[in-house]
């Protein structure tokens, strides 16, 4: 549908959004993807950052970045 309407309203609940001023649905659903995937990318570069670490020797700065990573990623460290 996204390319069916290309970013356009797709319903009435659209339009009435957009005559506010507002994104329509599949402009919200955009952006609550990327505070995810900017969360993905930090995480990705904190396990780069630990094994970095890691092949340094450095054991307490890795176990760091592997927490910082799964809180990051949306995991709890125990």
């Amino acid at each position: 549908m996204g390319q069916a309407t290309q970013g356009g309203a797709a319903s009435s609940q659209d339009v009435q959004s957009q005559i506010r001023g507002g994104p329509t649905a599949a402009q919200q659903a955009e952006g609550a993807r990327r505070p995810a995937a900017e969360s993905l990318g930090a995480a990705q570069a904190a396990l780069n950052e630990a094994r970095g670490f890691d092949q340094s020797g450095k054991e307490s700065e890795c176990m760091d970045a592997i927490r910082r990573a799964n809180r990051l990623g949306g995991r709890n460290s125990h």
